[in-house]
């Protein structure tokens, strides 16, 4: 068991007009969440970003060996390139998020990881684009929490103060 699973009992789903395949995994979700940081908020994929992307998804799921994600990343990057509009895209981001939050069985502790993940990912780069901030935001509240972020601009870290949503 790895940390990161699908209950049995729960489909995996996909954005509105997606059709995602059984061959679709907690994995994809992952990669796509943070893929979603990395390339849809700001259309660019820093190599520091690919860095610590590649990091902590090794982390969730240590036992996948770097060709089962090379072939996990090129299907979400397929399912990517095969929806026509950003708009598509963000949908599929907000699907995972759900699929995650039903992975991780809610579990807060492994959710606000999730989370600082995403903060580490989008802050790779020194940069915090406002559509990482709205994307980052969406997933914090999908898990049930409250995050604001902010760039110090003295440090070029991204800062972050993550609560339980009341």
């Amino acid at each position: 068991m790895t940390k990161f699973e699908t209950p049995s009992h729960l489909k995996r789903l996909g954005a509105p007009g997606v059709k995602l395949g059984r061959e679709w995994t907690p994995a994809h979700d992952l990669v796509n969440l943070y893929l979603g940081i990395a390339v849809l908020a700001d259309n660019e994929l820093d190599p520091e970003e690919q860095r610590i992307f590649m990091r902590k998804f090794g982390g969730w799921m240590p036992k996948v060996p770097l060709e089962e994600f090379e072939k996990v990343w090129g299907e979400v990057m397929s399912v990517h390139r095969s929806l026509d509009s950003s708009e598509a895209r963000y949908g599929l981001y907000l699907q995972s998020t759900i699929n995650v939050l039903h992975s991780l069985g809610g579990n807060k502790k492994k959710l606000r990881a999730i989370i600082r993940d995403l903060v580490e990912i989008a802050g790779a780069d020194n940069k915090l684009h406002e559509n990482e901030v709205t994307m980052i935001k969406a997933a914090a509240i999908t898990f049930g929490l409250s995050a604001d972020l902010r760039l110090n601009a003295k440090t070029g870290q991204v800062e972050l103060i993550l609560k339980d949503a009341n």
